[in-house]
């Protein structure tokens, strides 16, 4: 039998997980270990449910997942207030690394740190392509072959031809649907009974007082507020767009990032992109808190709170708005569809990003030394990220 936390052991049990989190997948294991098996307030089916439901969804997995947890134990405060605590101790961490970084990082002293970082983000670019690439194809049969068709053509559409990225996804999507809606269903499906028995499990009905709107009322209130503020609200938006359209995990981001905040807006040329991507991964957290480097660039820590808020907006509201009809919503062919689309889409991203990334940063020796090390570490040895950044920073030291 489940035990009922109060909603403070709860905070704090995120606030550790959050501390400690480190990689994408390593984070949800965490997640896992200590809220299904360690503490017991959720069920392991409940946890599975939701992530199943997070990876359709756009936005931060992790953030998305503790949104479904929270709204299932404490309505709205909870699926607010546990990812808001989430990422709280990256928010912080990266609005010191990102002062550092704009007041210090022209020093020579620091550059041999950016160039390793540069070349571990390659290395876990590669990675987190290669592991989006196992989990969209599978097998390898007719389907499959006409996602890669899909990954090849953005990935030329962004590399060579240089379309705009949104158009891509777009494009992906539609091709989703001709591809794969009108498919057969393969044998190795699920039968229509037993999909049927999915859609109509048990799930408590969350019956909601007036007040517990009020997280949704205040946190509506401070984003309405951001809108007048000249500027910022443009940060605002900015992310709310891209936290939309970031399908698959937060490394499926940085292609949209890059495309609106390098390539249109011209908010950071592509070295201090790179090296924000880099800065995002020594703080614990998803890889969307790169948001807040960007938006602490644009308008200090205004611009990196209202670039927090928006870019994680999407993903607890959706969550949140979704979570009682999570079955219905994943077994859709439509919805199956246009995800198989996007993601492949994606791939293709990725791949471009990664490209880009390796001419810019893989010049020397000892940033190939770094990229094979890291990608050996994580990929080979399945080791936590961690390992890969701690023994970057010691060799930039040494060698570079």
């Amino acid at each position: 039998m489940m035990k009922k936390p109060t909603l403070l052991e709860l905070c704090k049990t995120v606030l550790y997980i959050g501390f400690i989190g480190y990689g994408g997948p390593a984070i949800l294991a965490q997640m896992k270990k200590t809220l299904v098996h360690d503490r017991e307030w959720i069920s392991e089916k409940e946890f599975m449910e939701a992530l199943s439901l997070a990876q359709i969804l756009p936005g931060a997995t992790g953030v998305s997942v503790l949104g479904y947890v929270g709204y299932r134990l404490y309505k709205f405060w909870g699926g607010i207030l546990l990812p808001l605590f989430f990422v709280l101790p990256a928010t912080m961490a990266i609005l010191i690394l990102s002062w550092a970084y704009f007041t210090y990082g022209n020093l020579s002293v620091i550059q041999p740190f950016f160039i390793g970082l540069g070349a571990l983000v390659v290395a876990l670019l590669v990675n987190a392509t290669l592991k989006l690439g196992q989990s969209v194809f599978k097998t390898f049969d007719w389907q499959e072959v006409k996602g890669l068709a899909i990954a090849l053509a953005t990935f030329t559409g962004a590399f060579f031809v240089h379309i705009n990225i949104i158009w891509l996804i777009l494009c992906a999507g539609l091709a989703g649907i001709v591809f794969f809606f009108f498919a057969p269903v393969s044998e190795g499906k699920m039968s229509k009974p037993e999909a049927s028995k999915i859609m109509q499990a048990d799930h408590p009905t969350l019956k909601l007082r007036a007040l517990d709107f009020l997280p949704v009322l205040l946190v509506a209130a401070l984003e309405i507020s951001i809108l007048f503020i000249p500027e910022v609200n443009r940060v605002f938006l900015t992310f709310i767009n891209i936290g939309f359209l970031a399908f698959g995990g937060g490394f499926t981001s940085i292609p949209i990032i890059q495309h609106q905040i390098v390539d249109n807006l011209h908010w950071l040329n592509i070295r201090q992109f790179m090296d924000g991507i880099a800065l995002g991964q020594v703080t614990p957290g998803p890889v969307f808190i790169t948001a807040t480097f960007i938006g602490y660039k644009v308008f200090g820590i205004k611009g990196a709170l209202a670039a927090t808020l928006g870019v994680f907006t999407p993903s607890i509201t959706l969550m949140i708005a979704l979570s009682g009809l999570h079955a219905k919503v994943k077994k859709l062919k439509l919805v199956q569809a246009v995800v198989k689309g996007l993601l492949s889409g994606f791939i293709g991203l990725l791949v471009s990003v990664t490209l880009q990334f390796a001419l810019k940063s893989l010049l020397s020796w000892q940033a190939w030394m770094i990229f094979i090390a890291s990608l050996i570490i994580v990929l080979y040895f399945k080791k936590d990220i961690l390992w890969a950044i701690l023994g970057t920073m010691l060799f930039s030291v040494v060698c570079i």
